[in-house]
């Protein structure tokens, strides 16, 4: 004779299977009062589950982008400020020049101080963000500038050192650099000296940066160039005139010959200084476009979010409820299992 479906082995074990079916929807109803969200959407939602995916895929994305957009932000940030002291430091320079130009002592105290401003817009040139150079273009884990004053020399050194040798015969510090007129000072600033910031000289000499510079996207539809490079005509230009002044022997020069390389370096500062202007214009255009595509991102972000709520979202005062319920069910069922439990004939013999 069957006795399974009447035994107390049988009513326990179905209790206790009931009960944990109680537990697993009491994990899921805890899930939901914490997150606010269903605790299997795919179940909850059924055929609008692709919706929801969809939805989160591009929120993701757009998450994403704007995540970038702040790393991108901060490093033009930073490029406009160091870009801001080279224009400082040139403008001084300039002002430096002009106060220098008719002074006895000027040739040996604007050399050194031309000297102090090529390390300065060094420097600025290798500024790095998280390990990535600002002005190395598309090579962003390779130092862009040389030092130019290094011992033994650097190649950009051995350069200017060469090419003045080759044009008068002497070194910068023979005094007979005192005999350069100022038609031959002339001659070499306007030929020799000029080819040396040329770009295949100076990506021989001085810089490993690319003439490329890094791209962004920015929005979805949006893909900018967001950084600059030391291989810019302002930079050359700022170096040639520092280094004419720092390194062509200037303190033995004739009185008219420095002067003619304090205006020569005048002019190619000046130079420098408007188009300086210009590349700090178009990483601001940069800045504003990135700032515009975050406002429109956000909007779009805080849309999704709403439907993406709409869908997945659960009322936490119901779902308490159903946690309350569940709990009572449970302690219940416990109580049931200990009672067929304790049920035994010898008790009734």
């Amino acid at each position: 004779m069957k006795t399974t479906f009447i035994s107390t082995s049988a009513i326990s074990q179905a209790t206790k299977l009931s009960l944990t079916k109680l537990q697993a929807k009491l994990a899921d109803a805890q899930k939901e009062v914490t997150t606010s969200r269903f605790a299997d959407v795919g179940t909850s939602l059924g055929y609008q589950t692709g919706q929801t995916v969809s939805l989160r895929l591009e929120l993701s994305r757009l998450t994403t982008i704007t995540d970038t957009n702040a790393v991108v932000a901060t490093r033009l940030d930073t490029t406009q400020a160091a870009l801001q002291g080279i224009v400082d430091n040139a403008q001084s320079f300039v002002g430096q020049l002009l106060g220098a130009r008719n002074s006895e002592t000027g040739p040996a105290i604007i050399q050194e101080q031309a000297k102090s401003t090529l390390l300065s817009l060094t420097d600025a040139a290798n500024t790095a963000v998280n390990g990535e150079y600002l002005f190395s273009g598309i090579n962003a884990d390779v130092k862009p500038l040389n030092t130019y004053d290094t011992s033994p020399p650097s190649l950009a050194q051995q350069s200017v050192a060469s090419a003045f040798f080759a044009a008068f015969g002497v070194t910068q510090s023979d005094p007979a650099v005192a005999n350069i007129s100022v038609a031959q000072m002339q001659t070499f600033l306007d030929g020799a000296f000029a080819s040396l910031f040329d770009s295949a000289s100076w990506s021989a000499n001085w810089s490993a940066a690319s003439d490329q510079n890094a791209r962004s996207r920015i929005s979805t539809s949006e893909l900018i160039e967001t950084s600059t490079n030391a291989n810019e005509q302002a930079i050359r230009k700022l170096a040639s005139a520092y280094t004419m002044v720092a390194d062509l022997g200037i303190p033995n020069l004739s009185e008219e010959t420095f002067q003619a390389v304090v205006d020569q370096a005048v002019k190619i500062a000046g130079e420098a200084l408007q188009e300086l202007t210009v590349l700090q214009a178009n990483l601001g255009t940069a800045q504003e476009r990135i700032a515009d595509a975050n406002d429109r991102m956000s909007i779009q972000i805080d849309i999704l979010t709403n439907h993406i709520n709409l869908l997945e979202s659960v009322d936490p005062a119901e779902a308490s409820v159903r946690v309350s319920t569940l709990l009572t069910q449970i302690e219940t069922a416990y109580a049931m299992t200990a009672r067929i439990e304790q049920l035994s004939l010898l008790k009734y013999l």
